[in-house]
C-alpha cells in the first residue's frame, strides 16, 4: 500500500513539473508582447500598422510557371503592379526598383533574401513571354506575372493596388489605350504578409538603406517572440 502511495506521489510530482513548465512557457511567449516592439522612427512610415496576412491566389508566367502564395514566403518580395506598355511610371520605378536591387547586392545576406515581382494588370496585352523580356530588362531578380480580371483584382483589393483599365479613345486604333493604376512598391515579408510600402516618388537609395533597416527590426523582433524566466 506504501509503495502504490509513493508512486503515486512521484507520478503527481512529475506532472506538476510539467505543468509548470508548459506555464513558464506560455508566459514567456506571450503574443501581446509582439505588438509593443515599436519600429524605429526613420521606418515607421514605410511599415503598415500590423502585417496583414493574405489569401492564396495564382498567377502566371513564362514557361507556364505559376506564383502563388507559398512563392512568396521565405523572402521578402517587392511588389508592383502596372502593365509594359505603361510610358512613364512602370518603366520608372522599376528602373528605381532594379538599382535598388544592385545597391542590396553589398549585403550578400539581404539579397539572397528578396525577389521583385511585377504583375501586369493588363493581361490582354501582357503576355507571360513579353513580361519576362520586360523585367529582366531592369534585373535578373524580377519575375513578370499576370491572369484573369477576378485574379488580379483579388489580389489588388487585398494590396489596396487599385488600377483602372481606360476605354480605347475613338480616334485611336488597335490596343491603343491607358491604364491608371498605382505607383506604390509593396513589402511583403517571409510570412507571407503585407509588411510595408515604398511610396513615391522612390529613390534606389532610399529603398536599399529603408528595406535595410527594416529586415534588422523583422529579425530581432523575431527573437524577442520567445523568451523564458
Amino acid at each position: 500500500m506504501n509503495n502504490q502511495s509513493g508512486v503515486l506521489a512521484k507520478r503527481s510530482l512529475a506532472l506538476l513539473l510539467v505543468v509548470a513548465v508548459a506555464v513558464t512557457a506560455v508566459i514567456g511567449w506571450w503574443p501581446g508582447k509582439n505588438t509593443v516592439v515599436q519600429p524605429p522612427e526613420e521606418i515607421e512610415d514605410y511599415l503598415f500598422w500590423q502585417a496583414k496576412d493574405l489569401t492564396d491566389f495564382k498567377l502566371i508566367g513564362a514557361n507556364s510557371k505559376t506564383l502563388s502564395l507559398n512563392d512568396l514566403k521565405g523572402k521578402w518580395s517587392f511588389i508592383f503592379f502596372g502593365y509594359t506598355h505603361c510610358p512613364d511610371v512602370c518603366p520608372l520605378t522599376m528602373g528605381v526598383l532594379g538599382q535598388a536591387f544592385r545597391l542590396l547586392e553589398k549585403d550578400p545576406a539581404a539579397s539572397q533574401e528578396i525577389q521583385g515581382i511585377f504583375i501586369s494588370v493588363d493581361p490582354k496585352r501582357d503576355t507571360p513571354e513579353l513580361l519576362k523580356e520586360y523585367v529582366a530588362y531592369f534585373n535578373s531578380k524580377f519575375t513578370g506575372v499576370t491572369g484573369d480580371t477576378a485574379q488580379l483584382d483579388a489580389l489588388a483589393r487585398q494590396m489596396s493596388a487599385l488600377y483602372t483599365i481606360h476605354p480605347r479613345e475613338p480616334e485611336k486604333t488597335g490596343d491603343n489605350y491607358l491604364v491608371s493604376h498605382n505607383s506604390t512598391v509593396f513589402l511583403v515579408d517571409p510570412q507571407g504578409r503585407l509588411y510595408g510600402r515604398f511610396p513615391p516618388p522612390q529613390a534606389p537609395q532610399e529603398i536599399a538603406e529603408i528595406f535595410i533597416k527594416i529586415r534588422m527590426f523583422y529579425n530581432e523582433r523575431s527573437k524577442k517572440r520567445w523568451f523564458f524566466f
